[in-house]
Formats: structure tokens, sequence, C-alpha cells
């Protein structure tokens, strides 16, 4: 892995995965990671803007990206892929399920088919 790349496959690795769930960091450790996370989307921000006016606006965006960001984005991701949403509970680490309800983020479309195909009552 270059300087330049960043690899979410890393996300995989015990070392990494346990760096980014372990909620018992010290804080020290926690902000640097959030540095880290920082650097890489500047990095990535700089690399857009090389396209010129076209890469701006998206330069600007991920420029305020964070952890937390990048950990909403995860979650949201696997409510939106339809991953069960305990296992999504579990992935974030979270005690409740209320909680985890925030990242589900289903189009009113979807909702309604799903609702049509399994939950028949047989009126017809």
């Amino acid at each position: 892995m270059g300087r330049g790349s960043f690899h979410l496959a890393a996300l995989s690795r015990p070392a990494v995965r346990n760096l980014v769930m372990d909620t018992s960091l010290s804080a020290a450790r926690r902000a640097a990671l959030h540095r880290i996370v920082k650097q890489v989307f500047r990095h990535a921000a700089d690399r857009l803007r090389a396209n010129g006016e076209t890469g701006e606006q998206a330069a600007r965006v991920l420029e305020q990206a964070s952890a937390h960001w990048l950990r909403h984005s995860a979650g949201s991701h696997m409510a939106d892929g339809r991953v069960d949403l305990r296992l999504v509970r579990d992935n974030l680490g979270h005690v409740s399920l209320t909680t985890t309800s925030q990242y589900l983020h289903a189009d009113d479309d979807w909702r309604h088919r799903e609702t049509e195909e399994k939950h028949r009552i047989g009126w017809d």
C-alpha cells in the first residue's frame, strides 16, 4: 500500500479492526486515530482538486468528513444494503436497536413494496 492510497480492506485485518472498534481506547489514541482519518480525507480532497474545477465541490465535502462521518456512512451502507439490523448494531457496538435504527434510510417505494409483499392479510 503506497502512501497515496488507502484500502478499506485494511479494516478487515484484526489489528486495525480492533483499534477502530475498541471503545476503551485512551483519549490520546482516539484523537490520534481521528487525526489520521482527517489526513486521509484531506489527501483525497487534494487529489480531487488536482482534477480542476470538476473536483472542487467534492473536495470541499470530503474535507468536512471525519471518523464519525465514516462510522455513520458504514452503518448507513450496511442498513441500506439490508444487513440484519442486529448485526449492524453489533458491528457498531451499540447496546440498543433504537440507536442503530437511526441508520435506516429505506426509501418509501422499497418500504411499500416490501410491506405489500410480506404483510398480506388476504382480504382479496
